[in-house]
């Protein structure tokens, strides 16, 4: 709850002028200011300094309204569009760190270029973890396809609602899942 008050800061802010969106000609209402999931948050401003200062003033306030403490030390800034120095500027202004693509948000690899088959490996990896074969030893059959529909192949869907995969990463989750379902005792 205290993080929708947030949100609202921020979109009071953009209607009255005082931080501007990215995109506002794709977007209505000033355009993406915010994207959040549970504590998980990116904010979204031009880098002009009236809206880095007017940023970073809102944070103050949101610090000082609802008690929470906002880590600057772990946050990262990413600036595109501005030289190098202009960059490291917006973050000492916002006492972050600079950071550089691709990262990652809710497991998600972002980049400000296309994602590499590298890239997306990871995502992938981590998924293989939920399906080794000794875990689906001793499970029926049945489970073991309900096991591989609830964690591979939703993770799966969520990675490719925002990228579509090299046909590698589609034969490497194909061996893993095959690999679980398979599964016998010992060698087998």
């Amino acid at each position: 709850m205290v993080v929708d008050a947030l949100a609202a800061i921020l979109d009071k802010a953009k209607s009255a002028g005082h931080i501007h969106g990215v995109v506002p000609h794709l977007v209505g209402g000033g355009g993406v200011s915010l994207l959040q999931y549970a504590d998980d948050t990116i904010i979204m401003v031009e880098g002009s300094a009236s809206n880095i200062a007017n940023l970073k003033f809102l944070l103050l306030c949101f610090q000082q309204m609802s008690g929470l403490t906002i880590n600057f030390d772990k946050s990262e800034v990413m600036v595109l569009g501005f030289p190098p120095e202009e960059a490291q500027g917006i973050a000492d202004r916002l006492n972050c760190r600079l950071g550089s693509f691709p990262t990652t948000y809710l497991g998600i690899p972002i980049s400000d270029s296309r994602l590499t088959v590298a890239d997306l490996r990871p995502s992938v990896t981590r998924m293989q973890h939920r399906v080794e074969p000794c875990k689906g030893r001793w499970l029926s059959k049945a489970a073991r396809v309900i096991l591989i529909n609830s964690s591979l192949v939703s993770l799966l869907w969520f990675l490719m609602s925002f990228y579509s995969l090299h046909e590698t990463l589609h034969q490497e989750v194909a061996k893993y899942q095959s690999r679980f379902f398979w599964a016998g005792e010992g060698d087998k």
